[in-house]
């Protein structure tokens, strides 16, 4: 394992002992070989390619061509041959010095934090320590001796957003009058201005670094707060000054599309940017206020967030049955919660394992979040009268074998879901209800046939994204006597939490997973479906069929250390 250092005088100890001992005591085909990364027989025959084609490159090249290891693994390796020391950010005093010699666009283009000077010798850190190339850019425009040190891709990412991009560094310019008396031309010249538009590319960064869902910009009387949604929950990240507002403002409204002129009535927008080698989709809001005009930011993340059934959260048993719901020919297949419980991101996952049966897969949705290939979507457009009920007339016409409805929102809707259903289509789509059974009385209410609903629903999948516990600073969660009580739970069964590190940036949790209720549709369920039916009854008769309830799916993650306690009280059903 590389030394782990937290201060000053221990990385320049480790820089002086490795500078006498500079030779490599192992080839990094050994160590990979060594850390179960790579099979012998493999490494041979890469050997065996690099000395009959003299031109093939360094061994690890050729290792990440034939696709052997991955570049993490490759790094890791090179990080142990070399000696390199990892350091620890989250502890570690940066030097403003250091920080002065690297532009932040180096920065953050490279993954790069400067960490220390001592005389001619910059340390810096670094996710890619091995990477010469790096190394004599970073000192041809230092204009000293650069030492890396390791450290971990996120972590880098977080220090460069803490140590560059604070606001209260920043230099935004400063705007006193009121809003309304600013004129065309200064609002284009506050927008171009290059602070603001370092401010804005350090908040998109920053968030994204963060893996936030969503930006909130909140003007107040006096200042603006800013906050992130990350795992659901909206932290607050800094303050600016209230008259820094129409600048960011207006640059979010150029890089969007919008009118930089209005400022009466909300806009939407829409911007595209890419991060290393993946592509983020960013929806903006802005909506005029008493204060100022209020911003959220919708980050789209299509790599972080189009998952499987597994990392979404499914046991192996509950996957497997919504795979089998998923493979019907035609029926209607519900995913049920609120706003922000992972409805779509579970359609999405079901269509990406759906498209790859030579199948033809339309969805209409609003708006369309994640573009996927081999998928025709389609996006719905009120304001012209194309709803999701026009748009799924002309869908049946265009010969599908799937079809995924973003919401079920009206009786029209709801009524055409259903008729597509029995006619030889599987149809997926969201309804915002509290539980699975709940859903065949909603649909009923909404005024679909209890004849249609008995003969064309497969199932519903009613869930909740609870947060998960950072496994690295799990400590004994204090669990009051009442959520004890609410849940039926002994007073001597023990739970755990995360407390607060490094890894989880002092948050005590990691990522999200679902907590879900699965009810399938069988013959004794069916013969429920009548006019007056309780959703008790329905209930019920799921149990029996199988189920296991939203709560007890939520009680049996936190009882494997995976959720706290606290985050069942919060999601459970009465």
């Amino acid at each position: 394992m590389p030394l782990l250092v937290t201060n000053r005088q221990q990385l320049i100890e480790h820089l002086r002992l490795r500078a006498k001992n500079s030779q490599p005591h192992q080839w990094v085909g050994e160590l990979l070989v060594a850390g179960g990364h790579l099979d012998p027989q493999s490494l041979q025959q890469a050997l065996h390619l690099q000395r009959e084609e003299p031109g093939s490159g360094r061994i690890g090249d050729i290792l990440l061509r034939r696709k052997l290891i991955s570049p993490q693994q490759l790094a890791e390796a090179l990080v142990q041959q070399l000696d390199i020391a990892r350091v620890n950010l989250d502890g570690f005093q940066v030097e403003q010095q250091a920080l002065l010699l690297l532009p932040e666009h180096l920065a953050r283009e490279h993954q790069v934090l400067a960490l220390m000077l001592e005389g001619e010798l910059l340390a810096v850190a670094t996710p890619t320590p091995s990477d010469c190339d790096l190394l004599h850019l970073l000192g041809f425009v230092t204009g000293k001796q650069v030492e890396a040190i390791h450290a971990r891709a996120d972590e880098v990412q977080v220090a460069i957003n803490l140590h560059y991009g604070a606001a209260t560094a920043l230099e935004l310019p400063e705007h006193q009058s009121q809003e309304p008396e600013l004129s065309l031309h200064r609002i284009k010249q506050l927008a171009e201005d290059k602070p603001t538009v370092r401010f804005v590319d350090s908040l998109l960064d920053d968030a994204i670094g963060r893996r936030a869902s969503d930006i909130h910009l909140r003007p107040g009387e006096r200042e603006v707060t800013i906050l992130f949604r990350i795992d659901g929950v909206l932290t607050e990240v800094r303050r600016i000054r209230l008259g820094n507002l129409p600048a960011i403002v207006s640059r979010i409204k150029i890089i969007g599309g919008m009118n930089i002129a209005e400022r009466r009535l909300p806009q939407d927008g829409r911007h595209l940017v890419r991060v290393s080698e993946r592509t983020i989709d960013l929806r903006l809001s802005i909506m005029p206020t008493v204060h100022g005009e209020s911003v959220v930011i919708r980050i789209l993340d299509t790599q972080q967030s189009l998952k499987t059934l597994d990392q979404i959260g499914f046991n192996s048993d509950d996957a497997r049955r919504f795979r089998n719901l998923t493979s019907h020919s035609q029926g209607i297949l519900l995913v049920t919660g609120p706003t922000g419980s992972g409805k779509s991101t579970t359609l999405y996952a079901a269509l990406n394992g759906i498209k790859d049966t030579g199948v033809n897969v339309i969805t209409v949705e609003d708006p369309v979040e994640y573009q996927i290939d081999g998928i025709r979507q389609i996006q719905v457009k009120p304001q012209i009268g194309y709803t999701f009920a026009r748009a799924l007339r002309h869908i049946l016409r265009h010969d599908p074998d799937v079809i995924m409805v973003g919401e079920i929102r009206d009786q029209e809707t709801a009524i055409m879901a259903t008729e597509s259903a029995l006619t030889g289509h599987l149809v997926l789509s969201t309804l915002h209800t509290n539980s699975a059974a709940t859903t065949v009385t909603r649909l009923l209410e909404i005024g679909v046939a209890p004849y249609l609903l008995n003969a064309s629903l497969l199932g519903v999948l009613a869930q909740r994204l609870v947060r998960r516990n950072c496994p690295h600073c799990l400590e004994e969660e204090h669990v009051p006597d009442y959520v004890r009580t609410a849940l039926g739970l002994d007073a001597r069964e023990r739970f755990y939490v995360g407390r607060g590190c490094s890894h989880c940036h002092g948050k005590g949790f990691a990522g999200r997973v679902a907590a879900y209720e699965l009810l399938e549709v069988t013959p004794a369920l069916r013969a429920l479906i009548q006019p007056a039916v309780a959703a008790q009854a329905i209930e019920a008769q799921a149990i029996v069929d199988g189920m296991r309830p939203l709560t007890q799916s939520a009680l049996a993650l936190a009882r494997d250390k995976l959720i706290a306690l606290a985050e069942v009280y919060r999601v459970r059903l009465e």
